[in-house]
């Protein structure tokens, strides 16, 4: 698989300019098309925002946000002309995730940003992208809120665990690493268990076999430290600028939610992390 067609899922903050500029920036290293989607998850409780704050408080927010909307389509269209790229703008005002959910079957790869969580629309938002991330069935690369980012997928850590959603994400993340100067396979071994293989050693081969160079390396962090922290210890620590995991998930009350280490990860994240479930 290639990275051909990218899909970017934008909203009306602040730094949704900076989401853009890392799509465009992907788009560049693998010669891809471009669909910009604005689809604000507020828009889907509007009922709820007219009730507490009154028609008068709606409408001014959306003359605001149509303001902001305009600009960001300009400067998408600006951007891209700049860059020399194929792509297109969509809008939409209702039904936001159902239309993201639709495109997203014809993305390779979809970039969305981590909610800014100072945004009084974060948990909308989060929920919005979790739900995406786990039932759209592609990859999906999470743009911290903040930060700078001048190159993605140079130096990579793979979080390996030869669980179904590793497997799926591993495999999603392959256009990256064959344009990587250096890939980690990280495993995380329990201290006293017993193994009769380097865990990782047999993708390691299988990555070999796609002309990629492979470290692998099996951490054992104590019981102290979780795995959450030891795999985020490692990506600061070795540099690297893209984390590739499994996203998992479970269902509770009808709400889809992101579990134990994905969400802690999600909630930290210093550098793009690549999910696929």
């Amino acid at each position: 698989m290639e990275y051909r067609s990218i899909l970017v899922h934008l909203d009306n903050s602040e730094r949704a300019r900076g989401c853009v500029d890392i799509a465009l920036q992907i788009a560049q290293q693998h010669d891809a098309h471009v669909s910009a989607l604005c689809a604000p998850a507020a828009i889907e409780h509007r009922l709820d925002y007219v009730f507490t704050f009154g028609t008068e408080y709606w409408d001014r927010q959306m003359s605001e946000e149509d303001d902001h909307r305009r600009a960001l389509e300009h400067y998408f269209l600006q951007r891209l002309a700049d860059a020399k790229l194929k792509g297109e703008w969509h809008t939409a005002l209702q039904n936001a995730e159902r239309e993201m959910m639709a495109r997203a079957r014809y993305a390779d790869l979809i970039v969305l940003r981590q909610s800014d969580p100072e945004n009084p629309n974060a948990s909308l938002g989060n929920r919005f992208q979790t739900r995406l991330t786990l039932a759209a069935g592609r990859p999906v690369l999470w743009v911290p809120y903040t930060g700078q980012f001048p190159s993605i997928g140079k130096r990579i850590v793979v979080a390996w665990d030869a669980g179904q959603s590793a497997t799926r994400a591993l495999y999603d993340a392959l256009p990256f690493m064959r344009q990587a100067q250096q890939t980690s396979l990280v495993t995380f071994t329990l201290p006293n268990s017993e193994r009769s293989r380097i865990p990782g050693a047999d993708m390691g081969l299988v990555l070999a076999r796609h002309g990629i160079q492979v470290e692998v390396a099996a951490l054992h962090p104590p019981p102290t430290v979780s795995v959450e922290e030891a795999l985020l210890s490692t990506v600061q620590k070795n540099g690297c600028d893209l984390l590739v995991m499994g996203a998992y998930g479970h269902a509770r009350w009808r709400e889809i939610l992101l579990g134990g280490v994905t969400h802690a990860v999600m909630g930290l994240m210093p550098v793009p992390v690549l999910m696929s479930h």
